[in-house]
């Protein structure tokens, strides 16, 4: 891989994972343009690079909502007496537990349509197919003008239905951010908290991916691989995607999502008439 191609691939997931938009239908797309074989040690370890520059960017960015929240989780500790008041009235003990329900439930997702999943990553038409419906969630999100609740109204049920977002958007064309912040949004959360949530909980969803992925990594032979254009790719998707999370939680703020909805529609028909014309 050239320094060029791993500069474009850090620029695009750097965008895609945050931009509600699909970083695994853009990355399924350039690997094919590319010629890259997923399989391939290389392009594994470099996939794998890239998730942890957006993880980076997630927790730079939030790094002193983090700071807060564990600040008020150990906080809330010191009282385990009353675990169910500590639920009610603590929002650090109540947001880890809605955050582990929703990954718990994304887990099951994963490990329950794992086949399907992977099949999907072999077909352009099934990537231009969930753009489509990313497309039409976000147009929805955006009528929904009154999104009020806070986290302490935000329910086991919600959590669950985040969660099942989660996994929905493991089918490339199915933005993760896209998908969990709609649905919590449309659940009546409010946008500044459907934001944090839906990253939050994108932290452990990626590096459980990335954790995948390595795996298979370490399984492979990796003897000959160019270091410098994985790194490249790395710090670029770092940089890339803390730009790209501030434009998304501008554009959710202010119910502006109808943008990348639009470009999730053209780049949709346009992989359909490629592919039709092939």
């Amino acid at each position: 891989m050239s320094y060029l191609e791993a500069i474009l691939l850090g620029i695009v997931q750097g965008l895609t994972e945050f931009l509600p938009v699909s970083s695994s239908g853009h990355l399924v797309i350039l690997q094919h343009w590319f010629k890259h074989n997923p399989d391939d040690p290389a392009m594994i370890l470099f996939d794998l690079a890239l998730h942890l520059g957006t993880v980076v960017a997630i927790l730079f960015y939030y790094r002193h909502s983090i700071k807060k929240y564990f600040q008020h989780l150990f906080t809330s500790l010191a009282d385990l007496n009353h675990p169910g008041k500590l639920y009610h009235q603590s929002a650090s003990i109540r947001f880890t537990l809605l955050a582990g329900i929703a990954i718990v439930v994304t887990g099951l997702f994963y490990a329950l349509f794992k086949d399907i999943v992977e099949k999907g990553f072999e077909k352009a038409w099934i990537v231009a197919v969930c753009w489509l419906i990313t497309a039409a969630v976000l147009l929805l999100t955006d009528q929904r003008k009154h999104a009020r609740r806070s986290l302490r109204q935000f329910g086991i049920i919600a959590a669950v239905l985040v969660g099942l977002a989660q996994g929905a958007a493991l089918f490339p064309g199915i933005s993760r951010s896209g998908s969990t912040i709609c649905v919590a949004v449309l659940l009546g959360l409010h946008r500044r908290w459907a934001g944090e949530f839906s990253f939050l909980i994108g932290v452990p969803a990626i590096l459980g991916a990335a954790l995948l992925k390595g795996k298979e990594f370490f399984e492979l032979d990796h003897s000959a691989l160019d270091w410098g254009p994985l790194l490249a790719g790395s710090v670029i998707s770092a940089v890339v995607g803390l730009a790209a999370l501030s434009l998304l939680i501008w554009a959710l703020r202010r119910a502006k999502l109808k943008y990348f909805a639009a470009y999730c529609a053209v780049i949709a028909v346009v992989t359909l008439i490629v592919l039709a014309v092939h």
